[in-house]
Order: structure tokens, then C-alpha cells, then sequence
């Protein structure tokens, strides 16, 4: 399994973030609005369709600020894919303790989780079911 999007979902009421980790059995993906540069001059979402989503994992009410390749005016999702830069990113900052996180287009949920309890976080895992469903209209 391995990641290929991160959304963030919104904030709650103390400010704190949530976020889903979107993963996949293949990163073969139609990209269509991926290609466009920057990402944030695309203004409907750029998930991945359901059909490439496998499991989503949820990281919720936590105070990691990420910040996110679709809402670049620099570069574009693809470049995320091609390894330019990170689907997701921690700002940096002089005075964090830890290592900085990234998470990068292609990682293995084993790599993404790892790096996730080395700061107490922890996702919670949602198979997605409505791909079932999504195939079985074809």
C-alpha cells in the first residue's frame, strides 16, 4: 500500500488539524488536473478518483501543521509524483526538536505510519468500501 494524496479535512474548534492519508495498491494513476502548475490554480478538488483509493487513514484532532502540494502556487501535484518535492510537508522550524516530516508520493503505509508514532500521532485506518460498490456498477 502507498501513499499517493494527502487532504486536509479542516480544523475544529481548537484549532486543531485534521488530515486523511490517502493510500493505494498502485501509483499508477490518471493525473489529469495533477499536470497543472502551480496545483493551487485548479480550483476543484484534485483527490484521486475513487477508483485508485484503497485505504484512507485518518489523522485527527492533532496539532501537526502540514503543509500540502495541492495548495502550492509554486509547483504542481506532479511534481510530487516525480519526487521534485513531498505530497506533504511540516514548515520548518529552528526551534522543533524532532525531524522534520515529509511525506513523499509513492511512501509505503509502513514508512508513513512509522514516522506518525515516532511523534505520538496515529492514523486510523478506513478500508474504502465504496470501491466495492464503484465496480460493481460497471
Amino acid at each position: 500500500m502507498h501513499l499517493i494524496y494527502v487532504n486536509e479535512i479542516g480544523s475544529d474548534y481548537k484549532g486543531q488539524k485534521q488530515y486523511e492519508f490517502v493510500f493505494s495498491e498502485s501509483t499508477e494513476i490518471d493525473m489529469g488536473d495533477w499536470f497543472a502548475i502551480p496545483a493551487s490554480s485548479v480550483s476543484r478538488s484534485k483527490s484521486p478518483d475513487v477508483e485508485y483509493v484503497d485505504v484512507v487513514g485518518l489523522l485527527k484532532d492533532t496539532d501537526l501543521q502540514l503543509e500540502l502540494i495541492q495548495n502550492s502556487d509554486f509547483f504542481g501535484v506532479i511534481d510530487a509524483v516525480d519526487g521534485v518535492i513531498s505530497l506533504a510537508w511540516e514548515k520548518f522550524d529552528f526551534d522543533n526538536e524532532f525531524e522534520r516530516l515529509t511525506f513523499k508520493f509513492g511512501e509505503p503505509i509502513e514508512s508513513v505510519t512509522k514516522k506518525l508514532k515516532n511523534r505520538n500521532y496515529s492514523l486510523l485506518n478506513e478500508e474504502i468500501k465504496i470501491k466495492e460498490l464503484w465496480k460493481e456498477t460497471l
